[in-house]
Protein backbone atom coordinates (compact mmCIF):
# COMPACT_ATOMS: atom_id res chain seq x y z
CA UNK A 1 0.00 0.00 0.00
CA UNK A 2 1.22 3.68 -0.37
CA UNK A 3 0.15 6.95 -0.29
CA UNK A 4 -0.17 8.96 -3.48
CA UNK A 5 -1.24 12.20 -4.66
CA UNK A 6 -4.11 12.47 -6.61
CA UNK A 7 -5.23 16.18 -8.55
CA UNK A 8 -1.91 17.49 -6.91
CA UNK A 9 -3.74 16.77 -3.22
CA UNK A 10 -3.42 13.85 -0.82
CA UNK A 11 -5.20 10.78 -1.40
CA UNK A 12 -6.13 7.17 0.00
CA UNK A 13 -3.20 4.84 0.37
CA UNK A 14 -3.68 2.88 -2.86
CA UNK A 15 -2.45 -0.29 -4.59
CA UNK A 16 -1.90 -0.16 -8.27
CA UNK A 17 -4.68 -1.86 -10.15
CA UNK A 18 -3.65 -5.58 -11.76
CA UNK A 19 -3.80 -6.02 -15.61
CA UNK A 20 -2.08 -1.92 -16.20
CA UNK A 21 1.11 -0.76 -16.72
CA UNK A 22 0.17 2.72 -14.74
CA UNK A 23 1.84 3.43 -11.68
CA UNK A 24 0.01 4.45 -8.31
CA UNK A 25 0.44 8.21 -9.34
CA UNK A 26 -0.49 8.40 -12.90
CA UNK A 27 -3.64 5.34 -11.69
CA UNK A 28 -4.51 8.32 -8.90
CA UNK A 29 -4.45 11.14 -11.36
CA UNK A 30 -8.31 10.55 -13.26
CA UNK A 31 -8.56 14.45 -13.04
CA UNK A 32 -4.81 15.38 -14.20
CA UNK A 33 -2.20 17.23 -12.35
CA UNK A 34 -3.19 20.52 -10.84
CA UNK A 35 0.11 22.22 -10.80
CA UNK A 36 0.50 23.24 -14.42
CA UNK A 37 -0.82 25.92 -16.98
CA UNK A 38 -4.44 24.51 -19.05
CA UNK A 39 -6.26 26.00 -21.67
CA UNK A 40 -9.52 27.42 -20.76
CA UNK A 41 -11.51 28.44 -23.61
CA UNK A 42 -10.61 30.31 -26.83
CA UNK A 43 -9.88 33.80 -26.65
CA UNK A 44 -12.73 34.83 -28.72
CA UNK A 45 -15.49 32.74 -27.14
CA UNK A 46 -14.72 35.05 -24.07
CA UNK A 47 -16.61 38.75 -23.53
CA UNK A 48 -18.52 40.46 -20.75
CA UNK A 49 -20.56 37.70 -20.66
CA UNK A 50 -19.26 35.13 -17.97
CA UNK A 51 -18.56 31.92 -19.35
CA UNK A 52 -18.42 28.29 -17.33
CA UNK A 53 -16.31 25.69 -17.39
CA UNK A 54 -15.52 22.54 -15.82
CA UNK A 55 -11.59 21.39 -15.63
CA UNK A 56 -10.22 19.36 -13.37
CA UNK A 57 -13.13 18.20 -11.62
CA UNK A 58 -13.31 22.00 -10.52
CA UNK A 59 -16.31 24.52 -11.53
CA UNK A 60 -14.89 28.20 -12.75
CA UNK A 61 -16.43 31.18 -14.46
CA UNK A 62 -14.46 33.21 -17.42
CA UNK A 63 -14.91 36.99 -17.64
CA UNK A 64 -13.33 39.65 -19.58
CA UNK A 65 -13.02 43.07 -17.70
CA UNK A 66 -11.19 46.34 -18.96
CA UNK A 67 -9.61 43.60 -21.74
CA UNK A 68 -8.01 41.43 -19.49
CA UNK A 69 -9.53 37.54 -19.01
CA UNK A 70 -10.11 36.47 -15.59
CA UNK A 71 -11.06 33.61 -13.66
CA UNK A 72 -12.77 32.77 -10.66
CA UNK A 73 -14.52 30.10 -8.57
CA UNK A 74 -17.91 29.35 -9.82
CA UNK A 75 -19.90 29.11 -6.93
CA UNK A 76 -21.60 32.08 -4.96
CA UNK A 77 -20.48 32.39 -1.48
CA UNK A 78 -23.86 33.49 -0.55
CA UNK A 79 -25.85 30.23 -1.09
CA UNK A 80 -24.10 28.33 -3.85
CA UNK A 81 -25.43 30.00 -7.00
CA UNK A 82 -23.02 29.20 -9.77
CA UNK A 83 -22.05 32.65 -10.70
CA UNK A 84 -21.48 31.89 -14.76
CA UNK A 85 -25.23 32.92 -14.07
CA UNK A 86 -24.81 36.72 -13.34
CA UNK A 87 -24.34 39.49 -15.01
CA UNK A 88 -21.76 42.51 -15.38
CA UNK A 89 -23.23 45.70 -13.57
CA UNK A 90 -19.66 47.63 -13.58
CA UNK A 91 -16.19 47.38 -15.27
CA UNK A 92 -14.34 44.56 -13.24
CA UNK A 93 -16.96 42.91 -11.37
CA UNK A 94 -19.70 39.99 -11.47
CA UNK A 95 -22.93 39.84 -9.60
CA UNK A 96 -24.92 36.92 -8.53
CA UNK A 97 -28.43 36.18 -10.33
CA UNK A 98 -29.88 35.12 -6.94
CA UNK A 99 -29.42 37.58 -4.31
CA UNK A 100 -27.26 40.19 -6.28
CA UNK A 101 -23.59 39.88 -4.71
CA UNK A 102 -21.44 41.48 -6.59
CA UNK A 103 -17.51 40.37 -6.37
CA UNK A 104 -14.70 42.15 -8.00
CA UNK A 105 -13.05 39.64 -10.58
CA UNK A 106 -9.38 40.30 -10.27
CA UNK A 107 -9.16 39.49 -5.94
CA UNK A 108 -12.61 37.47 -5.99
CA UNK A 109 -13.66 39.65 -2.84
CA UNK A 110 -17.20 40.48 -2.34
CA UNK A 111 -17.76 44.25 -2.71
CA UNK A 112 -21.85 44.96 -2.57
CA UNK A 113 -24.43 42.53 -1.94
CA UNK A 114 -27.54 44.32 -3.02
CA UNK A 115 -30.01 42.27 -1.84
CA UNK A 116 -29.15 43.84 1.38
CA UNK A 117 -29.07 47.44 0.97
CA UNK A 118 -25.53 49.93 0.25
CA UNK A 119 -24.78 49.81 3.84
CA UNK A 120 -24.89 46.03 4.23
CA UNK A 121 -21.74 44.40 6.03
CA UNK A 122 -21.38 41.78 4.13
CA UNK A 123 -18.36 43.36 1.57
CA UNK A 124 -14.81 42.45 2.83
CA UNK A 125 -16.34 39.85 4.37
CA UNK A 126 -16.42 37.53 2.00
CA UNK A 127 -15.16 36.35 -1.09
CA UNK A 128 -14.59 33.64 -3.69
CA UNK A 129 -11.40 32.08 -5.12
CA UNK A 130 -9.54 33.70 -8.32
CA UNK A 131 -7.13 31.42 -10.42
CA UNK A 132 -4.08 32.85 -12.42
CA UNK A 133 -4.79 34.02 -15.86
CA UNK A 134 -2.68 34.76 -18.92
CA UNK A 135 -3.71 34.88 -22.64
CA UNK A 136 -1.58 33.40 -25.54
CA UNK A 137 -1.74 32.21 -29.10
CA UNK A 138 -5.69 32.83 -28.89
CA UNK A 139 -5.95 30.62 -26.07
CA UNK A 140 -6.93 31.80 -22.03
CA UNK A 141 -4.74 29.83 -19.76
CA UNK A 142 -5.43 29.25 -16.23
CA UNK A 143 -3.50 28.07 -13.90
CA UNK A 144 -4.94 25.46 -11.37
CA UNK A 145 -2.61 24.20 -8.80
CA UNK A 146 -1.34 26.41 -5.39
CA UNK A 147 -1.35 30.56 -6.38
CA UNK A 148 2.02 30.52 -7.18
CA UNK A 149 2.59 29.60 -10.79
CA UNK A 150 5.49 29.15 -12.47
CA UNK A 151 6.38 31.65 -15.68
CA UNK A 152 3.72 30.70 -18.38
CA UNK A 153 6.60 29.84 -21.19
CA UNK A 154 7.50 26.31 -18.74
CA UNK A 155 4.54 24.72 -20.03
CA UNK A 156 2.94 25.81 -22.74
CA UNK A 157 4.58 24.98 -26.40
CA UNK A 158 7.08 28.15 -28.33
CA UNK A 159 4.47 28.14 -30.96
CA UNK A 160 1.85 29.39 -28.53
CA UNK A 161 3.98 31.78 -27.16
CA UNK A 162 5.84 33.65 -30.41
CA UNK A 163 3.89 36.84 -32.25
CA UNK A 164 5.52 34.87 -35.30
CA UNK A 165 3.20 32.25 -35.46
CA UNK A 166 -0.36 32.07 -37.05
CA UNK A 167 -2.95 29.56 -34.59
CA UNK A 168 -6.44 28.36 -35.86
CA UNK A 169 -7.74 26.41 -33.38
CA UNK A 170 -11.16 24.15 -32.35
CA UNK A 171 -12.39 22.83 -29.57
CA UNK A 172 -13.79 19.58 -28.55
CA UNK A 173 -15.47 17.61 -25.56
CA UNK A 174 -14.56 13.67 -25.70
CA UNK A 175 -16.50 11.03 -23.47
CA UNK A 176 -13.73 9.75 -21.46
CA UNK A 177 -10.85 9.92 -19.50
CA UNK A 178 -8.17 12.56 -20.09
CA UNK A 179 -5.61 9.81 -19.65
CA UNK A 180 -6.86 7.99 -22.82
CA UNK A 181 -7.11 10.69 -25.01
CA UNK A 182 -3.13 11.56 -24.17
CA UNK A 183 -2.28 8.25 -24.33
CA UNK A 184 -4.37 7.35 -27.75
CA UNK A 185 -1.97 10.67 -29.56
CA UNK A 186 0.81 9.32 -28.53
CA UNK A 187 0.27 5.85 -29.33
CA UNK A 188 2.86 4.56 -31.84
CA UNK A 189 0.67 1.47 -33.07
CA UNK A 190 -2.68 2.69 -33.99
CA UNK A 191 -2.77 5.18 -36.67
CA UNK A 192 -1.74 2.71 -39.39
CA UNK A 193 -4.67 0.88 -38.47
CA UNK A 194 -7.82 3.54 -37.71
CA UNK A 195 -6.96 6.40 -39.75
CA UNK A 196 -5.95 4.08 -43.20
CA UNK A 197 -9.02 5.37 -45.12
CA UNK A 198 -9.13 8.79 -43.24
CA UNK A 199 -9.33 11.39 -45.99
CA UNK A 200 -6.62 13.08 -44.95
CA UNK A 201 -4.30 10.03 -45.63
CA UNK A 202 -6.29 9.82 -48.84
CA UNK A 203 -5.11 13.02 -50.26
CA UNK A 204 -1.84 12.97 -48.62
CA UNK A 205 0.38 11.71 -51.53
CA UNK A 206 1.48 8.90 -49.77
CA UNK A 207 0.86 4.94 -48.31
CA UNK A 208 1.50 4.70 -44.40
CA UNK A 209 3.17 1.50 -43.08
CA UNK A 210 1.00 -1.34 -42.83
CA UNK A 211 2.30 -1.97 -39.22
CA UNK A 212 4.06 0.36 -36.50
CA UNK A 213 7.74 -0.72 -35.23
CA UNK A 214 8.38 1.54 -31.84
CA UNK A 215 11.91 2.99 -31.73
CA UNK A 216 12.28 4.21 -27.98
CA UNK A 217 12.20 7.77 -27.02
CA UNK A 218 14.32 10.57 -26.07
CA UNK A 219 14.23 13.71 -24.31
CA UNK A 220 14.47 16.68 -26.16
CA UNK A 221 14.08 20.19 -23.90
CA UNK A 222 10.82 19.56 -22.47
CA UNK A 223 8.73 16.94 -25.09
CA UNK A 224 9.37 13.02 -24.74
CA UNK A 225 10.15 12.62 -28.09
CA UNK A 226 9.75 9.43 -30.05
CA UNK A 227 12.48 8.37 -31.94
CA UNK A 228 12.40 7.70 -36.22
CA UNK A 229 12.86 4.15 -37.19
CA UNK A 230 13.01 2.46 -40.55
CA UNK A 231 9.80 2.75 -41.90
CA UNK A 232 7.75 -0.96 -42.82
CA UNK A 233 6.28 -1.25 -46.23
CA UNK A 234 2.90 0.10 -46.81
CA UNK A 235 1.58 -3.40 -47.95
CA UNK A 236 1.91 -6.99 -46.51
CA UNK A 237 0.81 -10.50 -46.09
CA UNK A 238 -1.01 -11.92 -42.91
CA UNK A 239 -2.11 -14.91 -41.56
CA UNK A 240 -5.75 -15.59 -42.50
CA UNK A 241 -6.27 -12.68 -43.48
CA UNK A 242 -4.19 -12.43 -46.51
CA UNK A 243 -3.09 -9.11 -48.28
CA UNK A 244 -3.58 -5.42 -46.25
CA UNK A 245 -4.01 -3.05 -46.58
CA UNK A 246 -5.99 -3.32 -49.93
CA UNK A 247 -5.25 -0.51 -51.87
CA UNK A 248 -6.49 0.74 -55.20
CA UNK A 249 -4.12 1.28 -58.00
CA UNK A 250 -5.35 5.29 -58.24
CA UNK A 251 -4.07 5.72 -54.75
CA UNK A 252 -0.92 3.92 -55.61
CA UNK A 253 -0.87 6.30 -58.27
CA UNK A 254 -1.13 9.33 -56.07
CA UNK A 255 1.94 8.01 -53.67
CA UNK A 256 4.18 8.08 -56.24
CA UNK A 257 3.17 11.26 -57.41
CA UNK A 258 3.03 12.83 -53.94
CA UNK A 259 6.62 11.28 -53.02
CA UNK A 260 8.44 14.35 -53.14
CA UNK A 261 11.37 15.24 -51.37
CA UNK A 262 11.49 17.33 -47.99
CA UNK A 263 7.64 16.29 -47.24
CA UNK A 264 8.31 13.95 -44.64
CA UNK A 265 7.62 14.83 -41.06
CA UNK A 266 10.89 16.22 -38.86
CA UNK A 267 10.30 13.47 -35.93
CA UNK A 268 7.69 11.57 -34.94
CA UNK A 269 5.00 12.25 -31.74
CA UNK A 270 5.89 14.35 -28.85
CA UNK A 271 4.78 14.50 -25.66
CA UNK A 272 4.62 17.62 -22.81
CA UNK A 273 3.50 17.66 -19.43
CA UNK A 274 1.08 17.88 -18.35
CA UNK A 275 -1.86 16.91 -21.73
CA UNK A 276 0.17 17.96 -24.88
CA UNK A 277 0.87 16.13 -27.63
CA UNK A 278 3.06 17.75 -30.02
CA UNK A 279 3.18 17.03 -33.61
CA UNK A 280 5.61 18.61 -36.54
CA UNK A 281 4.84 18.61 -40.07
CA UNK A 282 6.74 19.91 -42.84
CA UNK A 283 4.86 23.21 -42.79
CA UNK A 284 3.10 23.59 -39.71
CA UNK A 285 2.90 22.34 -36.10
CA UNK A 286 -0.24 20.59 -34.46
CA UNK A 287 -0.80 21.02 -30.67
CA UNK A 288 -3.75 19.22 -28.49
CA UNK A 289 -4.32 19.37 -25.22
CA UNK A 290 -6.68 16.77 -23.61
CA UNK A 291 -7.89 18.87 -20.74
CA UNK A 292 -9.52 16.70 -17.86
CA UNK A 293 -12.99 17.97 -17.71
CA UNK A 294 -14.19 15.43 -14.71
CA UNK A 295 -13.10 11.55 -14.46
CA UNK A 296 -15.09 11.01 -17.52
CA UNK A 297 -14.86 13.36 -19.90
CA UNK A 298 -12.25 15.33 -21.88
CA UNK A 299 -11.81 18.75 -23.97
CA UNK A 300 -9.65 18.95 -26.94
CA UNK A 301 -7.63 21.95 -27.23
CA UNK A 302 -6.54 21.31 -31.38
CA UNK A 303 -3.99 24.17 -32.72
CA UNK A 304 -2.89 24.53 -36.51
CA UNK A 305 -0.01 27.14 -35.98
CA UNK A 306 2.28 27.68 -39.02
CA UNK A 307 5.17 30.56 -39.11
CA UNK A 308 3.91 32.96 -41.24
CA UNK A 309 3.19 36.53 -41.33
CA UNK A 310 1.25 38.88 -43.98
CA UNK A 311 -0.17 37.19 -46.95
CA UNK A 312 1.41 34.09 -46.11
CA UNK A 313 -0.56 34.03 -42.83
CA UNK A 314 -3.86 34.81 -44.22
CA UNK A 315 -3.53 32.36 -46.71
CA UNK A 316 -2.65 29.30 -44.41
CA UNK A 317 -5.51 30.68 -42.17
CA UNK A 318 -7.50 30.24 -45.29
CA UNK A 319 -6.65 26.55 -46.00
CA UNK A 320 -7.35 25.74 -42.31
CA UNK A 321 -10.86 26.78 -42.49
CA UNK A 322 -11.67 24.99 -46.10
CA UNK A 323 -9.66 21.93 -45.70
CA UNK A 324 -7.50 21.29 -42.24
CA UNK A 325 -10.49 22.19 -39.64
CA UNK A 326 -12.99 19.14 -41.42
CA UNK A 327 -10.59 16.89 -42.75
CA UNK A 328 -7.90 17.20 -40.07
CA UNK A 329 -10.10 18.29 -36.77
CA UNK A 330 -13.27 16.87 -37.24
CA UNK A 331 -12.67 13.85 -39.59
CA UNK A 332 -9.10 12.62 -38.87
CA UNK A 333 -9.48 12.98 -34.89
CA UNK A 334 -12.85 12.10 -34.91
CA UNK A 335 -11.59 9.20 -35.67
CA UNK A 336 -9.98 8.36 -32.59
CA UNK A 337 -13.08 10.58 -30.35
CA UNK A 338 -15.29 7.36 -31.61
CA UNK A 339 -12.39 4.66 -30.30
CA UNK A 340 -11.94 6.53 -26.71
CA UNK A 341 -15.89 7.18 -26.09
CA UNK A 342 -15.96 3.37 -26.63
CA UNK A 343 -12.81 2.28 -24.83
CA UNK A 344 -12.75 0.72 -21.23
CA UNK A 345 -9.88 2.15 -19.71
CA UNK A 346 -10.17 0.01 -16.69
CA UNK A 347 -10.14 -2.64 -18.64
CA UNK A 348 -6.86 -5.80 -17.77
CA UNK A 349 -4.17 -5.00 -20.43
CA UNK A 350 -3.27 -7.53 -22.74
CA UNK A 351 0.16 -5.60 -24.46
CA UNK A 352 2.14 -6.16 -27.86
CA UNK A 353 5.31 -4.07 -29.05
CA UNK A 354 3.87 -1.20 -30.05
CA UNK A 355 2.19 -0.26 -26.59
CA UNK A 356 5.93 0.58 -25.57
CA UNK A 357 5.09 3.82 -26.48
CA UNK A 358 2.10 3.70 -24.03
CA UNK A 359 4.50 2.07 -21.38
CA UNK A 360 7.41 4.77 -22.02
CA UNK A 361 4.95 7.37 -22.00
CA UNK A 362 3.49 6.06 -18.47
CA UNK A 363 6.38 5.72 -16.65
CA UNK A 364 7.70 9.43 -17.72
CA UNK A 365 4.83 11.11 -16.85
CA UNK A 366 4.54 9.14 -13.27
CA UNK A 367 8.45 10.21 -12.29
CA UNK A 368 7.99 13.38 -14.02
CA UNK A 369 4.33 15.01 -13.04
CA UNK A 370 4.67 17.96 -10.32
CA UNK A 371 3.22 17.33 -6.98
CA UNK A 372 3.18 20.76 -5.87
CA UNK A 373 3.88 24.25 -7.52
CA UNK A 374 7.38 23.98 -9.21
CA UNK A 375 10.64 26.00 -8.61
CA UNK A 376 12.16 28.82 -10.31
CA UNK A 377 12.97 25.83 -13.28
CA UNK A 378 10.88 22.85 -13.85
CA UNK A 379 13.89 20.44 -14.41
CA UNK A 380 13.78 19.05 -17.74
CA UNK A 381 16.32 19.41 -20.06
CA UNK A 382 17.06 22.60 -20.99
CA UNK A 383 19.19 23.96 -24.48
CA UNK A 384 17.40 21.04 -26.69
CA UNK A 385 19.85 18.95 -24.27
CA UNK A 386 18.63 15.22 -25.30
CA UNK A 387 18.51 12.24 -23.45
CA UNK A 388 17.58 8.68 -24.92
CA UNK A 389 15.64 6.00 -23.68
CA UNK A 390 16.79 3.06 -25.35
CA UNK A 391 13.06 0.89 -26.69
CA UNK A 392 15.04 -2.49 -25.48
CA UNK A 393 14.67 -0.97 -21.78
CA UNK A 394 10.94 -0.23 -22.39
CA UNK A 395 9.35 -3.71 -23.67
CA UNK A 396 6.48 -4.67 -21.65
CA UNK A 397 5.58 -7.96 -20.93
CA UNK A 398 3.01 -9.43 -23.53
CA UNK A 399 0.38 -9.58 -20.82
CA UNK A 400 0.70 -6.90 -18.11
CA UNK A 401 -0.05 -8.36 -14.70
Amino acid sequence: MTETTQNGHTAEPTTPRSGTTRGPRYENAKLGFRHYWYPGLLSRHLGKKPVAIKMLGENLVFIRANGRAYAMQDLCAHRGMPLSHGTCLAEGSLTCAYHGWTYDVETGKCVAALSDGPESPIPGRYGVKTYPVEERGGIVFVYMGDGNPPPIEEDVPEEMLSPDWTHQGVVSVWEGNWRAAVENGYDAGHAPYVHRYSWRWRTSGSLQPAWATYNGAEMVGPYLRQRRGKPNPPEADYPVVGHWPRYIRLRRFMAKLGNKPGRARPYPNEFRLPCIIHNKYFYYTHIRWAVPVDEHTTRNFQVYAGQYKGSRSLAFSVHYWLFHRWVFHMLFNGQDEKVIEVLDYEAPERLHAPDRSITDLRRYIEAEARSGDPPASNGHATNGATTHVEASERVPETSAK
